[in-house]
Parts: structure tokens; sequence; C-alpha cells
């Protein structure tokens, strides 16, 4: 999965961890797209980095950590607060506020928690299951 979405990584017995993730500037490169998710985004374009720790329990069971960098999706969130307060700073003086919140709030919960997060963690996981 990790090398479809375009994800460097470097593999040890008990560990994967990235070592390049793409970068996107512009909306019309293949790397932003992806057809492993049902948003049809590529998660990994919005994280800095993706950590899979492997440990073998007492019952046999084979425990999995995924840590995820989100950097990257940080200073999108940054982006697009930068953008609502230029837009808001146009508004009157209680519609400029709703829309630098609601603004700030929407790109914490797509970018950082959802793309940066959920998706990935829900991608890995399901991976993991189909073998």
């Amino acid at each position: 999965m990790l090398s479809k979405e375009g994800v460097k990584y470097t593999a040890t017995n008990l560990a994967i961890t990235s070592t390049g993730t793409p970068i996107v500037v512009f909306g019309i490169q293949s790397k932003l797209y992806s057809h492993s998710n049902w948003v049809g985004l590529n998660p990994f374009v919005f994280v800095s980095g993706v950590d899979l720790r492997f440990k073998q329990d007492k019952d046999g069971l084979t425990r999995v950590t995924v840590r995820v960098n989100r950097l990257r999706g940080l200073l999108w969130v940054a982006f697009w607060i930068t953008c609502g307060f230029l837009a808001a700073r146009a508004m009157p003086e209680p519609g400029g506020a709703f829309l630098l919140i609601g603004i700030a709030c929407a790109a914490w919960l797509g970018i950082v928690s959802f793309l940066g997060g959920y998706l990935i963690k829900r991608g890995i996981a399901d991976r993991l299951s189909d073998r």
C-alpha cells in the first residue's frame, strides 16, 4: 500500500518507517489522487511520515502500532486559516469571526483528523486484515 501511494520506506524485522512521502504543489498532479479509498485522495500527501511497529503478544497475536507525523497537515491547516483570515477581514464583524472559526474547524477535522489520521490508519488496518 505504501509504495502504491508513492511513500518511500525502509523495513526491518519489526518496523516499517517512511523515509519520504509524496509532495503535491498543484491540484492537477496525479500523486494527489488515489483509487485506494472512497475519498479519492492520497492521504499520505498530507502527512510528513508514517511509522509502523509490530510487537508479538504473549497470546501469539501481533500488535501493530501506527504513528503518523502530521506536521505537513498542520502546515496545510495554517494555510487555510490564513486564507480564511484574509477573507474574514473583508466581512462584517460577527460573520467574519464565524467564517474564520468554521474554516479552522473544517481544516483541522478534514486534513489533520480525517485525512492524516483516520484514513491512513484505516487503510493500513484494512491491508493488514487482508493478509
